[in-house]
């Protein structure tokens, strides 16, 4: 990856927390000018993204890492509101020289234990468009990554992305999960890493959780504060139609009428907790989770190995097809 100006490769690559980066990029402002300010910035957010390391090929660095927010539905965005979306789908994106990682993370950009990529070889389309950026496949599926920062938009805008595989798609041209402990693809829906055995958390669960517990679902996905207002809200719901109930049954008049709206409410908070859990399980979240992110090795019982993929010999630049608008 190149941003059009001519910069000595010694000078420019190093290693932080044992990532190979390129600093050229990554510790300029839009207009290409080194500042203490933002190497100190994106420093901190490298810190937090020592795991990657074994993620990266022998031949791959990391040229810019910047912030925003992972992809979200127009259903999601209605039944959560805008302000809780940019505080639970927080994400990191980091592009090296052969594609792009997206990271989902904490309020403070901190591992979450999920790890997905983005091949440029895969995209018929990357371009910055409003406060995201945009990415079309060549399946033709779209995905919309923001907001990210003004400034590092006009960085990006100056991207000329580079790939050295084929000039074909993968078998998945699309947004593809990495299992967090074999740096192995994930199948779509699997519970069980095919490669490790890694076990991650179900729909099953979160829906079992979802309806016998409140704010379950919000919980069995480690959105505690989630969970914590959820439970709140049902708690209060369910005894308000449990009291109206009773009183209903003893001979209070007009009381029936309400205990049937507040138990439509009920249920409606239930189903919009399961559909939330389910949004949240798509980007693959480890059942042991607090044991990866500790460092400790996880016990897994590993499958039959599975044969890595054939890797193309032929290099094709890809400038015309990642280009930005």
């Amino acid at each position: 990856m190149y941003t059009g100006d001519e910069v000595a490769t010694n000078q420019a690559e190093c290693v932080k927390f044992g990532l190979p980066v390129d600093t050229t990029i990554l510790f300029s402002d839009k207009k290409g000018v080194y500042q203490p300010r933002i190497e100190k910035q994106r420093t901190k957010l490298l810190q937090n993204l020592s795991f990657l390391a074994k993620f990266l090929e022998a031949d791959e660095k990391i040229v810019f890492a910047t912030t925003g927010c992972s992809p979200f539905t127009t259903l999601e965005q209605m039944t959560m509101g805008a302000a809780w979306l940019m505080a639970v789908k927080r994400a990191v994106l980091v592009f090296t020289n052969k594609r792009l990682f997206h990271i989902p993370a904490t309020t403070k950009y901190e591992y979450r234990g999920s790890i997905s990529q983005v091949l440029y070889q895969d995209c018929k389309r990357l371009q910055v468009k409003s406060s995201g950026i945009v990415v079309e496949y060549h399946g033709g599926k779209k995905e919309r990554f923001f907001p990210i920062p003004r400034g590092d938009r006009e960085i990006i805008k100056r991207f000329q992305l580079q790939t050295g595989e084929s000039d074909r798609p993968s078998a998945r041209p699309e947004r593809n999960h990495l299992c967090p402990s074999c740096t192995q693809l994930l199948p779509p829906g699997t519970v069980t890493c095919p490669s490790c055995g890694l076990e991650f958390k179900n729909k099953a669960k979160a829906l079992t959780y979802s309806v016998l517990l409140p704010g379950g679902g919000y919980f069995y996905t480690n959105h505690v504060f989630l969970g914590i207002v959820d439970a709140i809200v049902e708690s209060y719901l369910f005894l308000s139609t449990v009291l109206g109930l009773l009183a209903g049954l003893l001979g209070a008049p007009g009381v029936l009428s309400s205990v049937l709206v507040l138990g439509l409410i009920l249920v409606l908070e239930k189903l919009v907790t399961i559909f939330h859990s389910n949004a949240f399980l798509d980007e693959f979240i480890p059942s042991n989770l607090r044991t990866l992110l500790n460092g400790r090795p996880v016990h897994v019982q590993p499958p039959s190995p599975v044969p890595a993929p054939a890797t193309p010999e032929k290099k094709q630049r890809i400038e015309d097809v990642l280009s930005v608008r």
